[in-house]
C-alpha cells in the first residue's frame, strides 16, 4: 500500500513544552500520535518512550512472523509500551505519574486496525463524508454516553480534559481496537486534542475538504489544521498526521 503522508506539531500559544509525539512509517504502514501528560518532564518522556516502543515492537513482530495479525501486533505493542512507561514512573519520583495518549494506525493489505488509547483521535474523509473512526476515553465521553450532557456541550464541560485511559499511568491497560477496510483516495487525520479540542468537526471537515478539491498536498493540509487550531487559541500542544491512500 502506498501514501501521501504530512505531519506536523506545535506547541501552541500557550504551553512551553511541546509533550507531543507522533511516528510517520510509510514502509510498513504505521502511524502514531502520543500526547503525553505528567508534569514538566513526564509527558513528553511518555510520549516519546511509547512512540518509540510501539515502532520497535511493529518492526520486529512484522519482520519475525508474518502470520501475526495486525491488531495483535498493535496491542501487544501497546501493552509493551504501557509497561516500560509505568516500570520508569515508579522508579523516578520526578516521573511519577507520568502517561500518554495513543492513537495508532497499521494499514494492512486492504485494512486498517486502529489501536486506541485516551483522547487523541482517529478521522475518515471518503467519498466527501467525514467520521470520527476512534472513540474517546474521556469523561466527558462518558457522560455523554450516559445522557447526561449533550453532544454540543462536551467541548464546553469543565472536565473534558479528564482521561479515563493512558499509557503508562496504570499497570495494565485497556486497549480499544478498530477495524475498516480501506479505498484508494481515503485521507485519514490522526491528531491530539490540541487540534480537536479547539475546533469542531464541521471545521476540521470543510478544511480537508477544501484541501482536497483544490488538491493540496497533504503537508500543507496538516499545517492548515495546526495553523487553525492555533488561531482558535492554542491552549494545547497540537499535532496533525495526515495519511492519503494511494
Amino acid at each position: 500500500m502506498m501514501f501521501n503522508v504530512g505531519a506536523v506539531t506545535d506547541t501552541g500559544r500557550v504551553r512551553l513544552k511541546n509533550q507531543d509525539n507522533f511516528v510517520i512509517l510509510p514502509e510498513i504502514g504505521l502511524f502514531v500520535v502520543a500526547d503525553g501528560m505528567g508534569g514538566h518532564l513526564g509527558g513528553e518522556t511518555a510520549s516519546q518512550m511509547t512512540c518509540s516502543a510501539v515502532t520497535e515492537q511493529v518492526k520486529t513482530a512484522m519482520k519475525n512472523n508474518t502470520s501475526i495479525s495486525p491488531e495483535k501486533i498493535l496491542v501487544e505493542a501497546l501493552e509493551f509500551a504501557n509497561q516500560s512507561v509505568h516500570q520508569l514512573s515508579t522508579q523516578n519520583p520526578q516521573l511519577q505519574g507520568m502517561g500518554t495518549t495513543v492513537t495508532a494506525l497499521l494499514f494492512f493489505q486492504d485494512h486498517l486496525k486502529i489501536a486506541q488509547v485516551g483522547d487523541s483521535r482517529c478521522y475518515l474523509l471518503r467519498n466527501h463524508n467525514f467520521w470520527q473512526l476512534s472513540r474517546d476515553h474521556s469523561l466527558v465521553e462518558e457522560k455523554f454516553r450516559a445522557g447526561l450532557i449533550e453532544r454540543d456541550e462536551m467541548r464546553y464541560d469543565p472536565q473534558k480534559n479528564v482521561i479515563t485511559r493512558s499509557v503508562g499511568y496504570e499497570p495494565k491497560i485497556a486497549i480499544e481496537t478498530f477495524k475498516i477496510s480501506t479505498q484508494p483516495g481515503d485521507l485519514y487525520l490522526i491528531c491530539s486534542d490540541g487540534l480537536s479540542g479547539q475546533m469542531e468537526d464541521v471545521e476540521i471537515f470543510q478544511i480537508i475538504e477544501a484541501a482536497v478539491r483544490t488538491k493540496t498536498s497533504t503537508q500543507d493540509i496538516a499545517k492548515k489544521l495546526v495553523q487553525e487550531a492555533n488561531t482558535k487559541g492554542g491552549d494545547d500542544n497540537v499535532t496533525s498526521v495526515v495519511i492519503e491512500v494511494l
